[in-house]
């Protein structure tokens, strides 16, 4: 059971919510990769055993049911393969953005839908800047970038996780 927090006891708690998604449903959006070759390129895999070891790895995961341990899980691979940077890394570690008192992640458990999750924060924080221009600085544009390339390696995770081919490889050209 979710326990919801007032705005009133919020003010003197580190506790917040988990994000809220309003479109849950959501599969496919802007970022969603159809082709191999951009999946593979978007998370910087050019040789086909990386790519094979990481379809073997994420074969147990679904983006669209995960929860935020798993998310971190699949985060430390992407990081510690250069997959993604520490600002993208930071977006899959929040997870669904729930934590105590303490300040701590709860709910990690939880499984929710990551493709909707990092989309709608995309557009959410983009609607913050938009709406407030002062606060445009290099750090919320750098936190921003961490977003799009969140969605972008979220988008290629997908791919990876519904590719029905065993055998991926990168068709180069010369």
């Amino acid at each position: 059971m979710a326990i919801m927090l007032t705005a009133e006891q919020m003010r003197y708690t580190k506790a917040t919510n988990a994000y809220v998604i309003k479109n849950p449903e959501q599969i496919t959006n802007e970022f969603t990769i159809t082709e191999e070759a951009v999946a593979a390129n978007t998370l910087n895999l050019g040789e086909t055993k990386k790519i094979a070891d990481l379809k073997e790895y994420l074969k147990d995961f679904d983006m669209t049911a995960i929860n935020s341990d798993d998310l971190r899980k699949v985060a430390r691979r992407l990081f510690d393969n250069e997959m993604i940077d520490i600002h993208a890394f930071a977006i899959f570690a929040e997870g669904n953005l729930a934590s105590g008192a303490d300040g701590r992640p709860t709910d990690t458990d939880v499984k929710f839908n990551a493709i909707a999750l990092f989309n709608e924060r995309l557009e959410d924080y983009n609607d913050f800047l938009e709406n407030n221009p002062a606060d445009v600085k290099e750090d919320t544009l750098r936190w921003r970038r961490g977003m799009i390339d969140a969605n972008h390696a979220i988008g290629a995770l997908t791919y990876f996780v519904n590719s029905s081919r065993s055998d991926l490889k990168i068709h180069e050209r010369a």
